[in-house]
């Protein structure tokens, strides 16, 4: 093709060249790969074209300029739409001018040539200044665009990134790898030009070598296994080259500093002579030897020692020991042992002695004599018997004297004096040994006040009184004269027990005592004779004498009280007096018949102090003794919760329905049999045993509302009380107490307070019912109409409730009289705002009578037998219209 194209002047002849262009295009475009071919004139015009069209017009000028100035090939990289590698060659046309032939190739098929062969990625950047159009693949922080890339868009993302991170200048020369998505890519770039500006494209390549990295990962992994188990097998074999010698070298480290302990059994334990004597040997095998005949050499040392401090050991335990006997005869023992002169200077003192006398130990000095602690008709029998001492009339001598210590307190002892053998001591020393009894005189004082007094009130207890009662009976019987008995214990002492503690009991019996030692004169003699029975023994005193004095004593103790904690009690007393020789002559008589008149003090008290001169005309003893055995039945009752309670309906005579129930109280004795009322309540009355019964009832009533309540909560319980317990400011107190510990409605609790008992003080009683009330309780005056002072009660006493007495009711349906009698006292009773209940109500026409008059309520046989708790329950779900 040359030799067509030019002629013979080397000139480039045109048509020649384009005519052999046109023969060999075919094999330019499929064998080289030529995509263009421009033929350029000087004036940069086309002489002739083949294949792809070229955009001269936007050609890069300085290539042609270049070209043209040099007349050499210039070949770069030209990326309009797509990147073509183009080569501008300069030839010298027909004219002798200098024109260019322009052939561009494109650079697609040997980027997926490489792709291919490689396997890898690859892309062509471009300066984005030489873009004629713009890229689609942007990398802003580098100055090139990708023109063309294969794999994207991963390829395009490995690259975005890698450009954010660094600038090309720092990865233009070097291979980058990245990890993207879990993979790894190397990235390297090759310059497509080499002349001019070798910047204007790069080829770049985009591999994945993700497996490449993990076999070189595993590979990295293998080996650092490896080194790690050669590293310890050498360690290994190391120390087993070493461990002998090092293990020698311990053991003798671990002996030098047992060494200095004498520990050298453990050391010969230890330490073997060294095994290789003359084969292998060291400075460790001759420090190991040393260490052993050092041990060996210290150890008969050792021993050596061992045994002369053994026999000094030996030598000092048998000097020890005579002296801890000598420390130990002054010091161990509880009696006073010291040496003192002719002159009774004190010389040794033990520690016994040491706690009596002042004295100094290290100067080994008295601060006194002997003869100064004890007085001068003491003093004066010591230095006597000193003298005895000294010409040999006695070898000793003993004194039980009284001793006054260092601190003045007096004692009662008792010395042993001798002379110590001369051989023992220089000159003449007097050994003393004093024991101190004063502790066993006191006890024996004790002992023998404590036979005769009882140690809570300091009284006289009974075995004294006994004695005394008999002494003070053979002097009336021998002077003819007379005497007097008093026998007494305290109102309700066991409910003070109960409701205040044993400590209140406590003192409202030291009250007692004080009272009885300021009333009693020397020759009277009082005394507790048990629990809060108390007994005073009047000499040369006569009926009147000790009826003064009971009064007397009886006035001073109504108006004492006594408070603890809040509650306050007031002492009232039942008084027995017996008058002797009259009375009877011997001490059981006397007692026996003081405590029955004491009895009847008690059934007549009416909650205050009382007392009873027995008398020969006083009913007959079996009457008495049959109450003192209701006594002990009420007692043991009380005792072993033998009360129980019946309930009797009240009707509403104008609702027709049951209101609320009487509690009445039973009896049930140890065969199980029901006593009524009337056999124990007089004597309990009489005894004082009816405050107790009160207590007891109201707790049961309590513990019987809250049954009824669980049926129908509009029920209420009325219960009967003593004079005694509404006159006793306590009670109030206790049924508080069993109010909060089992709380009710207190409306639904009625007490009522019979007409006839004897109330003393109507006034108190009303202050107390009044309080009562305060606190919601209601009150209700029983048996209303059979006492002459019946309208002065009912004016008087704050009650709810007035219950008409049945004997004007039972033969209300035949007696006239009764009939007025009734219809008076309901129409008094409600004019003083008072409700009305007729008991005794025992036929229909009486019932029928006593609506028309306007009484209230009615109680009787025709409502309701009295029942018990059960059976009442039973009969109470349904309440019945009557």
């Amino acid at each position: 093709m040359q030799g067509q194209a030019f002629l013979s002047n080397g000139t480039l002849d045109t048509e020649g060249l384009e005519k052999t262009i046109n023969i060999h295009w075919d094999q330019l475009s499929f064998d080289w790969g030529v995509d263009s071919i421009v033929i350029l004139s000087p004036e940069d015009t086309e002489k002739g074209t083949w294949g792809r069209p070229m955009d001269i017009a936007n050609f890069p000028q300085e290539w042609l300029k270049t070209a043209r100035e040099t007349e050499a090939t210039v070949s770069q990289i030209w990326c309009p739409t797509s990147c073509t590698q183009v080569a501008v060659v300069p030839v010298i046309l027909d004219s002798a001018e200098v024109g260019l032939l322009i052939m561009a190739s494109s650079l697609a098929d040997a980027v997926l040539y490489f792709q291919s062969n490689t396997d890898a990625d690859v892309g062509i950047l471009v300066d984005h200044q030489r873009q004629t159009e713009s890229a689609d693949h942007q990398l802003i922080n580098w100055r090139y665009d990708l023109a063309a890339l294969t794999g994207a868009p991963t390829s395009y993302e490995v690259l975005k990134e890698l450009s954010k991170e660094k600038k090309f200048n720092e990865v233009k020369d070097q291979r980058s790898i990245r990890l993207w998505n879990w993979q790894f890519y190397e990235v390297s770039f090759i310059p497509l030009t080499a002349s001019l500006d070798e910047n204007i494209a790069q080829l770049v390549v985009v591999d994945n070598v993700t497996t490449e990295m993990t076999r070189l990962d595993n590979t990295l992994r293998y080996l650092v296994i490896v080194s790690a188990i050669a590293l310890v097998v050498t360690e290994l074999v190391l120390l087993g080259l070493l461990w002998l010698p090092m293990m020698r070298l311990q053991k003798v480290s671990q002996v030098l500093p047992m060494l200095a302990n004498n520990t050298h059994r453990k050391i010969n334990n230890l330490l073997k002579p060294s095994i290789g004597r003359g084969i292998v040997r060291n400075e460790i095998h001759e420090l190991f030897d040393s260490t052993i005949s050092l041990s060996h050499r210290l150890e008969e040392l050792d021993k050596t020692v061992e045994s002369r401090t053994q026999r000094l050991k030996n030598r000092s335990q048998e000097l020890l020991k005579e002296r801890n006997f000598v420390t130990s005869l002054l010091d161990n023992v509880h009696i006073v042992i010291l040496t003192q002169d002719s002159e009774s200077n004190i010389k040794l003192l033990n520690s016994e002695g040491n706690r009596l006398i002042e004295y100094d130990r290290e100067l080994n000095i008295s601060q006194s004599k002997f003869t100064d602690h004890l007085d001068e008709a003491d003093k004066y029998a010591f230095f006597n018997g000193l003298e005895k001492l000294s010409t040999g009339v006695v070898t000793e001598f003993r004194q039980e004297i009284d001793f006054t210590d260092s601190s003045g307190n007096p004692l009662h002892m008792e010395w042993f004096h001798s002379i110590l053998p001369k051989s023992v001591a220089e000159g003449e020393l007097i050994l003393s040994v004093g024991l101190d009894l004063t502790a066993r005189k006191v006890a024996e004082s004790n002992l023998a006040w404590l036979a005769d007094h009882d140690p809570l009130t300091e009284l006289y207890n009974r075995r004294r009184f006994q004695t005394e009662f008999e002494r003070v009976l053979n002097a009336t019987k021998s002077k003819n004269s007379s005497g007097a008995l008093i026998f007494f214990d305290i109102d309700q002492f066991k409910t003070v027990n109960d409701t205040s503690g044993h400590p209140m009991g406590d003192q409202l019996l030291r009250e007692i005592a004080k009272k009885l030692r300021e009333s009693a004169n020397n020759k009277d003699i009082v005394a507790r004779l048990g629990g809060d029975e108390f007994a005073i023994l009047l000499e040369n005193c006569g009926r009147d004498c000790a009826i003064d004095y009971a009064e007397r004593f009886c006035d001073s103790v109504r108006q004492t009280r006594i408070s603890n904690n809040g509650s306050t009690h007031r002492i009232s007393l039942s008084m027995g007096i017996a008058v002797f020789p009259d009375h009877g002559k011997s001490a059981d008589e006397l007692m026996a018949n003081a405590d029955l008149a004491m009895y009847r003090a008690k059934a007549a008290s009416n909650a205050r102090s009382n007392w009873h001169l027995y008398s020969n005309q006083t009913p007959d003893r079996e009457e008495l003794y049959n109450r003192v055995n209701w006594k002990q039945q009420i007692e043991h009752a009380l005792e072993h919760n033998r009360f129980v309670l019946f309930f009797q309906p009240i009707l509403d005579i104008r609702s027709g329905y049951i209101s609320h129930y009487e509690s009445l109280v039973r009896m049930v004795d140890e065969s199980g049999k029901i006593i009524p009322p009337g056999a124990f309540i007089p004597v309990a009355e009489q005894t004082g045993l009816i405050y107790e019964i009160d207590v007891h009832i109201v707790q049961l009533a309590i513990e019987a509302l809250h049954a009824f309540h669980e049926h129908d909560s509009d029920i209420s319980l009325s219960v009967n009380l003593s004079a005694r317990a509404v006159a006793t400011s306590q009670f109030i107190d206790l049924v508080e107490k069993s109010a909060i510990d089992r709380p009710f409605e207190r409306s639904k609790l009625l007490f009522e307070l019979t007409e006839t008992s004897a109330v003393e003080d109507v006034t108190a009683a009303a202050k107390e019912i009044e309080k009562f009330r305060d606190l919601g309780y209601r009150f209700a005056i029983d048996d209303f109409g059979v006492g002459f002072s019946s309208w002065y009660y009912l004016r008087e006493l704050p009650v709810d409730y007035v219950k008409i007495d049945g004997s004007f009711v039972r033969k209300l349906s035949t007696n006239m009289e009764d009939r007025l009698f009734v219809k008076a006292i309901n129409d008094v009773a409600q004019g003083l705002g008072k409700k009305t209940i007729a008991e005794f109500v025992e036929d229909q026409y009486s019932l029928a009578l006593l609506s028309a008059m306007g009484v209230n309520f009615a109680q009787g046989y025709q409502i309701g037998k009295p029942q018990p708790l059960e059976t009442t329950l039973e009969t109470f779900a349904e309440p019945v219209k009557l």
